[in-house]
């Protein structure tokens, strides 16, 4: 089990702020072992075993509470004993009208409060309500390219040995669990695949109310053949109605909103470079695993740049970027990244067609003094071209 150092210092740093600590992220990205990690923090600082309680809402031990809010609230008093508590509850967004218990548990006792769901709706509604500015968030992703080779114990000096663990990377993602020993390769899809449908049913299905489960997966499967392409929301409902489904483009729009909310795809709009302002266009999706796609899909994909463009949204997105799409006169820029007032232009493309800067002219029009970054597939012969940087994408995933 490696420390996730960024996420770990972000939520070791915040022990004992005023805070309540909010961890989500796509199921089984890694949040309950980021609980488990803050608690041996809190035992490494001497904080006794009976000052930290830790509840998790899906094991049936807890489920007496899921109904019952009231108990929840009686039993968790019940637990002072003179001392700070440590309260850690992982899926809390299971137990009806949770958001009280935290709030009251917040007032009411000298205490520090770490919360994980694996819904973005667990920041809506309510919670904004009872506790605006008192909590704050950090979003778990699958294991970024770094932490990949680390548990892989891969030499980063090793420029064979790394290549061919971005193929593998590429292919097989960075979901924790199916990283874990246990979990051979002729595994791996079908793990990923029973992950994918356990999102879809608990995270979105049980949520949509829509009782017909064949409409959504191919729903799903028609946004995961739009990776890093415009999403015309007429032109996938049309496709869904001539295969036989029956789908308005407003009850379309709200199954996306529900897998954005299981963290599952992420919505890139688009910007328009010489304005900065927000297009009214159609947006980009990304899916926040690729081995996740690749498990749906049946085999491994052929559009190589569609992959490698998803790799780096979710990096950017995994350090902290705002990402959008850039459009100047015309043309397309891949990724605007935005972060702390520092902005990045980025452009992927899994190699360069000789004798030809094609791939790279967009960037070369973008004006302004903001750097400029060409990621590519595979290694380049030059390193810089028009004064722009070329990196393979197996160096940049590796450099931060």
């Amino acid at each position: 089990m490696i420390k996730r150092e960024r996420y770990l210092k972000f939520l070791t740093d915040a022990i004992d702020n005023e805070f309540i600590k909010v961890i989500t992220g796509v199921r089984r990205s890694g949040k309950s072992v980021l609980l488990m990690q803050v608690q041996d923090e809190l035992r490494n600082r001497g904080i006794s075993a009976d000052q930290i309680v830790s509840m998790n809402f899906e094991s049936f031990r807890n489920a007496v509470y899921l109904n019952n809010p009231e108990k929840l609230y009686e039993d968790l008093m019940a637990r002072q004993n003179g001392k700070k508590l440590y309260f850690f509850f992982d899926e809390v967004q299971l137990v009806d009208r949770w958001q009280a218990v935290i709030n009251s548990l917040r007032v009411d006792l000298p205490s520090d409060i770490y919360i994980t769901g694996s819904n973005a709706s667990i920041l809506s509604g309510e919670l904004a309500t009872l506790l605006s500015g008192r909590y704050v968030q950090v979003d778990v992703y699958p294991f970024s390219f770094a932490e990949f080779i680390t548990l892989k114990e891969i030499d980063a000096t090793n420029k064979q040995q790394v290549k061919q663990a971005y193929l593998e990377y590429r292919e097989f993602g960075g979901m924790p669990s199916v990283l874990d020993a246990q979990v051979t390769v002729d595994n791996r899809y079908d793990y990923l695949s029973t992950l994918y449908d356990s999102i879809m049913l608990r995270d979105v299905s049980q949520r949509s109310g829509e009782g017909n489960q064949q409409l959504l997966k191919m729903l799903t499967m028609v946004m995961l053949d739009s990776i890093s392409s415009e999403v015309n929301v007429t032109k996938l409902v049309n496709r869904l109605k001539a295969a036989g489904y029956s789908i308005t483009s407003t009850r379309f729009r709200e199954y996306v909103g529900l897998l954005e909310q299981a963290y599952l795809f992420y919505k890139i709009p688009q910007v328009n470079i010489r304005g900065s302002q927000r297009l009214r266009a159609n947006d980009k999706y990304y899916v926040v695993d690729n081995g996740l796609w690749h498990s749906q899909v049946g085999e491994v994909l052929t559009n190589v740049g569609s992959q490698l463009e998803n790799i780096v949204c979710l990096e950017l997105l995994r350090r902290g970027y705002d990402v959008k799409f850039g459009s100047i006169d015309g043309k397309e820029v891949d990724f605007v990244a935005e972060k702390r007032g520092e902005r990045q232009y980025i452009q992927v493309t899994q190699q360069m067609p000789e004798n030809s800067n094609r791939e790279i002219q967009n960037l070369i029009d973008v004006p302004g003094g903001y750097p400029k970054l060409l990621i590519t597939g595979e290694e380049m012969t030059e390193r810089q071209i028009e004064g722009i940087p070329v990196v393979p994408i197996y160096e940049w995933l590796l450099t931060e």
